[in-house]
C-alpha cells in the first residue's frame, strides 16, 4: 500500500484518482478528512454550508422575535409577571446572540472556500510575439561553466505551447522567473 499526496486545481483529475480528501481551513486552523473523491467532498461541503446558513438565520429570527417581545412593554409598565417574562425573553436573546458569535468562526471556516463568480472574455489572438528574447544568457556566480546557456533567442506567440526540459539545476525555473 502506498499513499500519494496530490495538490491540484483539476477537479476532474481529483475525482478520478482520490479516495479521500483533506481540507485545510485557514480560518478555523484545522485539518479535516473526508472519505470519497472531490465531488463527494464538495457536495457534503455545500450541504454543510446550506444547513449552517439555515441554522444561523433561524437563530437570528428567534433573537429578533425575543428582542421584540422583551422590549414591548417596559416603558408602559405592566404586571410583575409580564415584566419577569420580558426579562426572561431578553436573557434568552442574549444567550442566542452569544451562540451566534461563537459560531462566527465556524461560519468563516465554511465560507472561506466560497467561489466568487468570475468571467474572463477571450481577447482574441495577438499579432507577432507576446514575448521575445534576443541574445539571452544565464549563469550562477562562481559556477563552472560560467554560463548555463548563452546567445539564446526565442519568441512566444499567442499560439505557442512550450515545455522547458532539462536536468535539475539547469535554470528552468530561473529562466521563467
Amino acid at each position: 500500500d502506498r499513499i500519494v499526496v496530490i495538490v491540484s486545481h483539476d477537479r476532474h483529475f481529483m475525482d478520478e484518482v482520490c479516495t479521500d480528501c483533506l481540507h485545510i481551513s485557514g480560518a478555523a486552523k484545522k485539518l479535516t478528512q473526508a472519505r470519497g473523491n472531490y465531488s463527494v467532498w464538495h457536495k457534503r461541503r455545500k450541504e454543510q454550508q446550506t444547513l449552517f446558513a439555515k441554522e444561523q438565520k433561524a437563530r437570528q429570527d428567534e433573537i429578533d422575535r425575543l428582542r421584540e417581545y422583551a422590549g414591548h412593554g417596559f416603558k408602559y409598565g405592566g404586571s410583575a409577571s409580564q415584566i419577569n417574562k420580558m426579562s426572561m425573553k431578553a436573557k434568552q436573546a442574549d444567550k442566542l446572540e452569544e451562540i451566534l458569535e461563537e459560531h462566527a468562526e465556524e461560519l468563516s471556516a465554511l465560507q472561506e472556500d466560497v467561489e466568487l463568480p468570475i468571467h474572463i472574455s477571450a481577447g482574441g489572438e495577438l499579432d507577432g510575439y507576446v514575448v521575445q528574447l534576443q541574445n539571452v544568457g544565464f549563469g550562477y556566480p562562481g559556477a563552472t561553466p560560467a554560463r548555463l546557456f548563452q546567445h539564446c533567442e526565442f519568441g512566444i506567440t499567442s499560439k505557442s505551447r512550450i515545455v522547458l526540459l532539462g536536468e535539475n539545476g539547469n535554470g528552468k525555473t530561473t529562466l521563467v522567473k
